[in-house]
Order: C-alpha cells, then structure tokens, then sequence
C-alpha cells in the first residue's frame, strides 16, 4: 500500500537554519547530515514505507535520540566516529548506494574530524572566560600565600616581642633583688608606733636607704634604654617602658624621666609620662606628679596630670 499524499514538504524538519555562531566545518557538516536524512526510507511496524515521516520517527530509525539528532542537523554538536559511520551507512542503504547520497564515507569522516577540531563561538567565549576564571584563581591562591606569610611573620615578630618582654622583666627584677632591702620605713614605724601609743607620731621626711635604691632603679632603667637604643631596638625599648610602668614606684618613674631628659631622648620620656598618665590610677599619677614638681619637671608634671585627666572616669 502506498503511503498517504501530504502537502507539507517531505522531510520538512531537516531544514535547519544555522546560527551565526557555528564554524564553517561544523556548517558543512550539518548540511551534509541534513541531506542524508533526506534520503532515509523510514517505516511504520507493519512495513508500510513513510513520505512524510516524523524527526522523531527519523531518529527512531537512526537509532539515536530526536534532541541528538537536532543538534546533529543544527551545527550544536559533533557526532562521534561510530555514530557517522551508522548513520551514513544507514542513509546508504536506504537511498540505494553511495552514489545516491552525494557524498563518500571517507570524505564525510574527514569532515567530521575537521569540524571536532573547530570550536565555536560560545566555545570561544567559554574558554575565554574559563581562562579569566584561572587567572583570578592564581592571583587569589598568591594572595592567599602571601597572607599566610604575613600573618607567619608578624606570628613570628609577636613571639619574639614577648620574649624580649619576659626578658626586660627578668633583667628588672633581678635588678631590684640585687639592691639592699631597706630597713623598715615611715609606714612601718607608724604602724608600731600606733600599736604601743595613742600619742601622735611625727612623719619622717624621707629615707636615704630607699632614695637610694629608686635612683638605682631609675639609673638600671635609663641604662638599659640607651643600651637598647645604641642597639636599634625600638619595639624592646617601648616594652621596656610599657613594664616599667607597670612595676616602678611613682619615684621611680619621676627619676628615670629625669634621666631620658639628660639623655636627650625627650620623646621617650614623654611617651613614658603619656603611658603612666593613662595606665595608673589617679593616686599614683599625683604622687608622680608631685616628684616631678620636686624635681623641677614642671612641664612634665603638667603633661602627665593632663593624659590622666583624658582617660574615662578619672577623678583629676
């Protein structure tokens, strides 16, 4: 039985526009697959021979999915070796020899090959951005090394800033166990004295054991800045400063601030007066102030009740 008559062209769907993005080879090849399909013989189960068959029935008989074989007939994708070989020589056998197909295996091979090796603009575009794409990555994976080198090296300058802290307060404790220990001072004798009598006792003016050891104190101290300093040794030198504001007398401190002063080095007396204004209480920043005014330091007195009045809730 013949097939039924249909006005729609024969093998309709195998015109396929391509798009601008598709190489020349890739062209080539697509019309060429395009005219195969035209000379396929496509069957309904009972045998009866199809004018007008369907993509999908195409495909059926090609033996490959309807969207492979779209993308096949646009250009989108290049079929492998063995699926141009049956495909071919399916077409063959349907138009009735190779003469029939307009185009020899060999050749139409040799197209395929070409047209695997031909990228296309999207693949252009592609490796274009996956190229930026790495680019970015390298720069990011060297940022990341050299933050890791930084954050190594600064790791490394914090570790060797606290042992040279733990050394400065070894070096200064033993410097104050190795001077006398004084006999018991004012406070002591008051305390007794109160403990036997009722009577008033008059307050002594001063002890010469204990002046003397916080000028030892103050001198150890302003040694060991200038020993620092010759040495190129800032960051020491601050730490220096920073525990002998922690672990020095009022005296002491008014003393080693003399002492920078006679050195010349007025900027670390005055960062030491600025940190021992802001980091003892209000008690001890006036009793420093006070030696400071004894010793003739007024500018220095000043400048210290001045940071202490600038740190929260001070009482100055």
């Amino acid at each position: 039985m013949a097939a039924h008559s249909n006005r729609r062209t024969p093998f309709a769907w195998t015109e396929k526009g391509l798009g601008d993005d598709v190489p020349p080879d890739r062209q080539r090849l697509a019309f060429a697959l395009q005219e195969m399909c035209r000379r396929l013989t496509v069957r309904t189960p009972e045998g009866e021979a199809l004018t007008h068959p369907t993509q999908a029935q195409a495909a059926k008989h090609l033996k490959i999915s309807e969207t492979a074989l779209t993308r096949y007939l646009h250009g989108q994708h290049v079929p492998a070796d063995k699926v141009t070989v049956y495909l071919y020589d399916t077409a063959c056998r349907d138009a009735g020899g190779q003469q029939n197909l307009g185009i020899a295996k060999k050749e139409l091979l040799a197209l395929r090959a070409r047209a695997a090796q031909e990228r296309c603009g999207n693949c252009s575009r592609h490796r274009e951005a996956a190229r930026a794409a790495g680019q970015k990555l390298k720069l990011l994976q060297e940022n990341q090394q050299e933050l890791e080198r930084t954050a190594e090296e600064k790791s490394r300058e914090l570790r060797a800033a606290r042992q040279q802290v733990s050394v400065l307060k070894q070096e200064t404790q033993r410097a104050r166990n190795a001077q006398p220990v004084p006999e018991a001072g004012p406070q002591e004798g008051r305390t007794a004295a109160t403990a036997a009598t009722l009577l008033p006792v008059r307050r002594r003016q001063g002890d010469r054991q204990q002046s003397k050891n916080e000028t030892a104190a103050a001198l150890s101290i302003a040694s060991r800045v200038k020993e620092l300093l010759s040495g190129g040794r800032p960051d020491s030198t601050l730490a220096l400063l920073l525990h002998t504001v922690e672990a020095s007398s009022p005296a002491e401190i008014a003393l080693s601030v003399a002492l920078l002063r006679t050195m010349s080095e007025h900027e670390l007396a005055g960062n030491l007066v600025h940190i021992y204004g802001r980091e003892r209480s209000d008690r001890d920043v006036v009793h420093t102030a006070l030696k400071l005014h004894e010793q003739d330091a007024v500018a220095d007195a000043e400048a210290l009740l001045h940071a202490a009045t600038l740190r929260p809730r001070s009482a100055i």
